[in-house]
């Protein structure tokens, strides 16, 4: 739990009651490489911290398979859409590697959000997630391939390091032939 604790007190300084709280209503749970953690049409009721490993995150679209992005660790990790508005998911989520993830429940996160730290934890990392969904986006879409590539290793570099070329070529929006090309160059 202690690298969750470290994660959250990037934010904001826990008290000892809410140590104690995350302690009783987060559960670790281990899973082998390759494994599906949530499919299309189920309800996603968990947040996910990505101890150990990676997790992919993708859809199929005309039988493709198009990789959103790769969580890997010290990032959170759920399908936001399904989870925030109980609603089936439309997209896989699928462990990389072997994977250590600690989870927490939707209803377990409800108790949570009696602890004001916690509640100022979870604003603080949303304003940050949703403003870096932003700048992501706009600096993907104002770029050639070379420098979507070249952001992907900025942002993200252990994606880079990891991941398999198709999946990063997914994520950027180019051909694996592409993102060859610019390794090579």
């Amino acid at each position: 739990m202690q690298k969750l604790i470290d994660y959250i007190e990037q934010f904001v300084k826990l008290d000892r009651e809410s140590i104690e709280a995350i302690e009783s209503l987060a559960e670790i749970e281990i899973y082998k490489k390759n494994l599906l953690i949530l499919k299309p049409g189920e309800r996603c009721n968990k947040i996910w911290f990505i101890k150990k490993g990676m997790v992919r995150k993708y859809h199929l679209h005309d039988g493709e398979e198009i990789t959103s992005w790769i969580h890997t660790e010290n990032e959170t990790c759920t399908s936001l859409q399904s989870y925030a508005q109980n609603t089936p998911s439309e997209e896989y989520l699928q462990t990389y590697e072997d994977s250590e993830l600690i989870s927490i429940t939707k209803d377990n996160s409800e108790k949570l959000a009696e602890f004001p730290k916690i509640v100022a934890f979870v604003n603080a990392m949303m304003g940050r997630e949703f403003a870096n969904i932003d700048k992501h986006t706009k600096a993907l879409n104002q770029r050639d391939a070379k420098g979507r590539y070249e952001y992907l290793r900025e942002i993200a570099p252990e994606i880079l390091k990891r991941a398999k070329i198709g999946h990063i070529a997914s994520i950027i929006g180019v051909s694996r032939e592409t993102v060859s090309r610019i390794r090579k160059a």
